[in-house]
């Protein structure tokens, strides 16, 4: 920093110096930067380290690195160092700034660390300017406010306990995502459309108690296998879809969406299932879905195809129809054992094949799911999916609870729960398959179980925001890592004092 500083006197250009713990970046700290910007040719910030942070319990919510990079992504801040002192009156001495920049809340009262500072400055040949206040903001309210609303929700303890042993930050998230970029995934499956039909609010008929429902639109989303192979797409991923399918314009959208089909011939329609809504809520569903029943032909001939083909994982997504069925998951796996990273399986409804989904590495069933299989509803949870790991030989089995979030069993049997992300879903359908996509990319991209599981809850709340089936995007889980941020502060690790964040032009004087 100081060689930084001499070359700017050099050069003749006057910099600009603004001092602060910089906790949550708000509008007021964004208004007091610019200004600061405004006044000189060069403007460093420098950020008040950790152990200097003297603001109440468990402040900072941040680490200083994440606050000094949250700062150097700002365009106007030149550079951005960690300061490892109380005050900023050594480092001013050194720096000598031409003007440092306070907010207006200092003209006003004495506060002696100022005094100190000030005087620093002004022997330097320096001047104190105030920034003009217009916009006001305080971090600690806005953390207050965060930590009132976090209180009520029971999980928030439990996820800052499990982040004592496990990475839940977002930078550890677009790492996972960086190194999942690409994997190639084939997933397997029945493709199922899911039309949504809005309704006026519903009356009773006159010639008979029953419910009168007046269609206003409709929307129809691809569900089933199709909507695991768009998340997988969406977050990255290199997809593969194998799908009995009729209609070679479904193919083409999808395959202009980024998904390349393996079409499997069938003539029958693609199953649809249909559901009447009155504002958010669901009143009526129509399943409108036959039995899939693939000629042995064709099952070796998929068979075949996926023994050629490089993969790095394999998804089997059983949705009852019957496509998974007669030892088909059993060839599957005796023919990619081995040859794939992950083998991944997941269930819907009681008509699937969740038993002969054996030796897999990760299965995503629901608890009714799972205790209809081991044909048990009285023994407790926990017991129930040991005995159903250790019949399956699972390597990984996530129970999804619903409302009760989700319980992981690692290869040991070692139990570890995780409460839902999301208080308040608008739609709960496609949450388990959003899970199972989350899950499946973090182990690909290198995290462990746990911090798996939470990028999976993660991808389930953001699909339970929303009605139908929408993909869930990279930006979209990076910025709920970093919502969640706020509440469960996963701080980094220190690094050496005066440290400078520079950007790709800061060499300029």
């Amino acid at each position: 920093m100081l060689a930084k500083r001499e070359e700017l006197s050099i050069a003749g250009y006057s910099l600009v110096h603004c001092h602060g713990c910089f906790d949550i970046v708000h509008p007021g700290h964004i208004q007091h930067l610019k200004f600061a910007a405004a006044q000189g040719d060069r403007l460093v910030v420098s950020v008040t380290a950790d152990e200097f942070v003297n603001k109440g319990t468990d402040r900072p919510m941040f680490g200083h690195n994440l606050r000094a990079e949250n700062i150097a992504a700002l365009e106007f801040v030149e550079w951005v160092c960690i300061h490892h002192q109380e005050t900023a009156v050594d480092l001013l001495d050194q720096i000598k700034p031409d003007i440092y920049i306070k907010g207006a809340e200092y003209a006003q009262k004495r506060d002696p660390r100022f005094d100190q500072e000030r005087e620093v400055v002004e022997l330097n040949g320096g001047r104190v300017v105030f920034s003009s206040g217009d916009i006001v903001f305080s971090s600690s309210a806005i953390v207050d406010s965060i930590r009132n609303s976090s209180r009520s929700d029971p999980g928030v303890g439990q996820i800052k306990a499990l982040s004592n042993q496990n990475d839940f930050s977002s930078s550890r998230v677009a790492q996972m995502l960086e190194r999942a970029k690409g994997k190639r995934v084939l997933v397997v499956g029945e493709t199922i459309l899911d039309t949504y039909v809005q309704c006026q609010w519903p009356e009773i008929a006159e010639e008979h108690p029953i419910l009168s429902l007046r269609p206003t639109s409709s929307k129809q989303y691809d569900g089933g296998a199709a909507i695991i192979a768009k998340h997988l797409h969406s977050l990255g991923a290199s997809v593969t879809l194998a799908t009995p399918v009729c209609s070679e314009e479904w193919i083409e959208r999808v395959e202009h969406d980024g998904v390349q089909v393996f079409p499997i011939e069938t003539k029958t329609e693609l199953p649809e299932k249909i559901r009447y809504l009155v504002g958010r809520e669901k009143v009526v569903k129509l399943d409108c879905t036959n039995r899939i029943n693939l000629e042995q032909q064709q099952r070796s001939a998929l068979i075949n195809a996926i023994s050629e083909e490089k993969f790095d994982a394999i998804v089997l997504a059983d949705f009852g129809l019957g496509m998974l069925s007669d030892g088909f998951v059993k060839h599957v796996v005796e023919s990619t054992k081995g040859r794939v990273e992950c083998i991944v399986g997941d269930v819907s409804g009681t008509r699937s094949e969740l038993l002969s989904m054996i030796g897999f590495d990760i299965l995503c069933p629901c608890e009714s799911e799972i205790r209809f299989a081991m044909r048990d509803q009285h023994s407790t949870l926990e017991d129930v999916a040991r005995r159903f790991q250790e019949h399956n030989k699972v390597r990984w089995l996530f129970v999804t609870l619903g409302q009760g979030g989700v319980m992981m069993l690692d290869e040991s049997g070692h139990i570890v729960r995780l409460p839902a992300l999301s208080n308040d879903p608008v739609d709960v359908l496609g949450c388990g398959d959003a899970l199972l996509v989350g899950v499946s990319l973090s182990l690909l991209g290198g995290l462990n179980i746990v911090e798996s599981g939470y990028v999976g809850s993660l991808t389930a709340a953001i699909e339970g925001a929303s009605l139908g089936n929408v993909p869930v995007s990279n930006s979209q889980l990076l910025s709920k890592a970093q919502q969640l941020a706020a509440m469960y502060a996963h701080e980094l690790s220190s690094e050496e004092a005066f440290q400078v964040i520079e950007k790709a032009d800061s060499s300029r004087c």
